[in-house]
């Protein structure tokens, strides 16, 4: 399967510093491992779309993948026209209903 574009929205930018700011508050060094980590399941995601979750119930026509090795958060995600979006990055805490 061939890589897609990633796009990673303004929002989904903005979740992912705010998550990474509140680790960093208790672990600067778990906050890197973090932003490694993400990095590795959005490339991991673009040869691999369909691994996520459709879950329309909280997300109506995005994807969302749950992170294995991060339980507590969630990528969602849309594929379209060979790129693939990155909508949003949240925590599994937050109502994603009323977010989404």
């Amino acid at each position: 399967m061939n890589k897609l574009e990633i796009i990673i929205t303004e929002k989904a930018q903005n979740d992912i510093i705010q998550i990474k700011k509140f680790i960093a508050e208790n672990n600067k060094n778990a906050s890197k491992d973090f932003v490694k980590k993400l990095r590795k399941a959005f490339v991991n995601l673009s040869f691999y779309p369909g691994i996520g979750k459709r879950r329309p119930e909280l997300s109506g026509n995005y994807e969302i993948l749950f992170l294995p090795f991060m339980t507590n958060y969630l990528i969602v995600y849309s594929v379209s026209g060979g790129k693939l979006y990155i909508v949003r990055f949240l925590s599994n805490y937050r109502n994603i209903c009323s977010i989404l």
